[in-house]
């Protein structure tokens, strides 16, 4: 069977390798509420009295880059662990795929609609921050997850 869209098998490693410590330093600074702060990733458009005024259209001032350097990582991350190839990629697992991927989109979806009646406020700017990761997470824990009982079930049949 021929995917067209999915990454070779060796991708998956990649994905997992940038995957977890990316998770791990997000969930850490999230929980902490601190921000790392070195200089290089720190940057200024500069000083000028046109770019300084509140009125200007983008108010241009420091910026420090760990939050997009921490979601690029993450999201390739994420990326590159979901849509990898199995080793062996037959219909079965085609079908668990797409049936999961259906799952990580209601259930992020349901997520959302509780977000946008309980949640007000910048909480809910964070939330929807989130709420870009979690499909992609829902999906390689439920593919996982199914994956598994199937190579328990068919483990538990040869027994």
């Amino acid at each position: 069977m021929e995917t067209k869209f999915l990454f070779p098998h060796r991708y998956k490693k990649v994905g997992w390798v940038l995957l977890i410590p990316f998770f791990i330093l997000g969930l850490w600074f999230t929980i902490t509420g601190q921000e790392y702060e070195p200089d290089f990733l720190t940057y200024s458009q500069g000083k000028s009295s046109v770019f300084d005024d509140p009125s200007f259209l983008f108010n241009l001032t420091y910026n420090n880059f760990t939050n997009e350097i921490l979601g690029i990582g993450l999201l390739l991350g994420l990326i590159l662990t979901a849509f990898s190839k199995e080793r062996i990629e037959d219909e079965r697992v085609k079908h668990l795929r797409l049936e999961s991927l259906l799952w990580a989109v209601y259930c992020n979806s349901f997520l959302i609609l509780m977000a946008f009646i309980f949640i007000y406020g910048s909480l809910f700017m964070t939330v929807m921050t989130y709420a870009m990761f979690t499909p992609l997470i829902f999906f390689i824990l439920r593919f996982n997850w199914l994956l598994w009982q199937e190579k328990r079930q068919s483990v538990q049949i040869l027994i």
